[in-house]
């Protein structure tokens, strides 16, 4: 007889479309140009900056807090693959009608090829650390709750802090790359996982758990002044690129507290069928936005916001994020109605059955 089935957990799912809703508000804010703000503008502007460039922590967290007790599946990581060539391929072949000059022969094989030409650095290192996902979930299984509080302060200590220390001095010292890399990805998997193995900061109260996002906020934006006064020493201006780094304490700390936070949320009814219908697209929303197409239709474009009052300023970057999540996630929800009636997933876990069948079957004798 199989298990009872556990109950969704749709907080952390609600953080998921969150959290790419806020990696679309800091694409906006890099690629879009709002960066430039300066003065008042570019001061109430810093702490949306803060928790949006948290949004790749975020992500990355949740995987290991869903994944930990979940299943390896084969089959998701080919669909995942087959949903970015698709795409990829749907946007490529609409950008070169559009404009010939966008897609030269290098940027199609990138396309084409998205998993080894480094086209998406986040889909490329997310697929290394699930491949290792079953001896990192068996690993952390093991574990008693001690151990898993001990791993998961050994992820921030040795590879946020440390490398926030190495960068201040002499460079990167685990060639983690600034946390664009498959070893910051699995270190925040281990420690997402760590958190729901050891249901670690569960007795925090809520409001605890936002007071320390706050501050995290509030601190990085600190810093921020700090560094940009005229007067600072030069080993503080070479620090100014760490505030927003993923591998950053605070920052990464942000979305510790924030993955705690919202895995208490509980919803039902129609909130928790919007949340179901928009959690499967997020990933596609990441993928649209920034294939190439879509990367270069949004350099410098969202400029002029930067024409608003500084009050209005951080409002409208978080509209023109979830405008570009919607119209990204209708997109996606066209592809995924395209797979539904292919049944792509029907075929791809076909396969998957016959290959775990494989690899789970033992051979009673050897011939020679």
């Amino acid at each position: 007889m199989g298990g009872i089935k556990p109950e969704r957990n749709y907080g952390i799912d609600l953080l998921r479309i969150v959290a790419m809703w806020m990696i679309c508000c800091q694409h906006i804010i890099n690629r879009g140009g709002v960066y430039a703000a300066v003065g008042e503008q570019r001061q109430l502007l810093y702490p949306l900056w803060v928790l949006s460039t948290a949004g790749v922590n975020l992500y990355a967290l949740i995987s290991g807090y869903v994944g930990v007790n979940g299943r390896f599946h084969p089959a998701r990581v080919a669909e995942l693959w087959l949903q970015v060539f698709v795409l990829d391929l749907v946007l490529s072949t609409a950008g070169s009608l559009y404009n010939p000059a966008w897609m030269d022969a290098d940027m199609w094989r990138r396309n084409l090829m998205p998993l080894t030409q480094k086209a998406y650095w986040y889909f490329t290192a997310y697929v290394g650390v699930y491949a290792l996902s079953p001896l990192v979930n068996r690993g952390i299984l093991a574990l008693n709750r001690r151990q898993t509080a001990g791993m998961f302060w050994l992820m921030l200590l040795l590879f946020s802090v440390g490398t926030t220390l190495g960068y201040a001095w002499q460079g990167d010292p685990y060639a983690i790359g600034g946390g664009f890399s498959v070893l910051w990805l699995l270190a925040l998997y281990v420690t997402g996982a760590c958190m729901r193995h050891g249901k670690l900061l569960e007795r925090v109260p809520w409001w605890a758990l936002l007071l320390g996002a706050v501050l995290c906020i509030l601190l990085l934006t600190h810093f921020h002044d700090l560094m940009y006064q005229r007067n600072v020493s030069q080993f503080w201006k070479d620090q100014r690129k760490q505030l927003l780094r993923y591998t950053n304490p605070f920052m990464t700390g942000l979305a510790v507290f924030l993955t705690a936070l919202f895995a208490r949320i509980r919803l039902g009814g129609f909130a928790a069928r919007l949340v179901k219908l928009l959690a499967p697209l997020t990933f596609g929303v990441y993928v649209i936005h920034v294939q190439h197409v879509g990367w270069y239709r949004i350099e410098n474009a969202y400029r002029p916001l930067l024409k608003l009052a500084p009050g209005v300023l951080p409002w409208a970057v978080l509209g023109a994020g979830l405008g570009l999540f919607l119209a990204c996630a209708v997109l996606d929800w066209l592809r995924l109605q395209l797979f539904r009636l292919l049944r792509v997933r029907k075929g791809l876990d076909a396969l998957e059955r016959r290959l775990l069948g494989w690899l789970n079957k033992e051979k009673n004798e050897i011939r020679l």
